[in-house]
């Protein structure tokens, strides 16, 4: 794989002309024998969701460097920005959000807060090495059913998120800037390609858990999208 995941925000790997929206994870044949397993879809939230609604998930193999989890799918909601920097591209986003559930949508109601801030990173064709972002809130459980109403801003839209498996790599203490984001990257895609495990290398999300104010018991993840089967075998 070449540790193209790990570099997309150090603009080592040109990614070919970026689409307007990154593409989302695919269902694939791992969710289906996950799921046909008989696997506890959907255990209670993790301690550090810290209360709040958060996409359900169940972890179905642990290494020492990484979970695979099988996450269900889901609906968010998502704006798409280009920055230079992490740090600037999710301040942008999150602005956008926050401005929508509290009020900026349709229905003019307050939404509730969710975690984790989920940033959908890829590699952009333009000049000086940009990248794009796309931040998303987890609509939370009482509007998943019947819609979550429509945003207001027109950068901003409701996401629906297949069912997908992904492996996970976590880390606490304050992960906010493109150095940090991209070691855990990498540390990520080296554990893998050491287990020989296929994943898509284009692509990686980064989920924050924590307000910046919070400084103690801080959580954060990287994920990485696998592609075939393997990568969501029990041992």
């Amino acid at each position: 794989m070449q540790h193209r995941a790990a570099a997309l925000l150090l603009c080592l790997v040109a990614a070919g002309t970026a689409p307007a929206r990154a593409a989302r994870p695919a269902a694939s044949a791992a969710l289906t024998a996950g799921a046909a397993a008989g696997l506890p879809v959907g255990a209670p939230a993790p301690w550090f969701c810290h209360n709040l609604d958060c996409p359900k998930f169940t972890v179905v193999n642990t290494t020492d460097d990484y979970e695979v989890r099988y996450y269900e799918a889901g609906a968010w909601v998502s704006t798409d920005v280009e920055a230079y920097a992490y740090a600037l591209g999710v301040s942008k986003g999150f602005q956008r959000l926050y401005q929508y559930i509290d009020g900026a949508n349709h229905a003019a109601v307050k939404i509730p807060m969710t975690a984790p801030v989920r940033t959908l990173i890829s590699a952009a064709a333009g000049p000086f090495c940009k990248s794009n972002f796309t931040i998303s809130f987890f609509v939370p459980f009482a509007f998943q059913k019947d819609g979550a109403p429509k945003p207001n801003n027109p950068d901003v839209y409701l996401d629906h998120s297949p069912a997908f498996t992904a492996f996970v790599a976590q880390s606490g203490g304050f992960v906010m800037d493109d150095f940090s984001v991209t070691r855990m990257a990498k540390r990520l895609t080296d554990a893998l390609d050491r287990d020989e495990q296929p994943y898509n290398a284009d692509t990686f999300f980064f989920a924050g858990y924590d307000p910046p104010f919070r400084l103690m018991g801080r959580h954060n993840e990287v994920w990485v999208v696998a592609e075939e089967e393997t990568g969501a075998q029990t041992s």
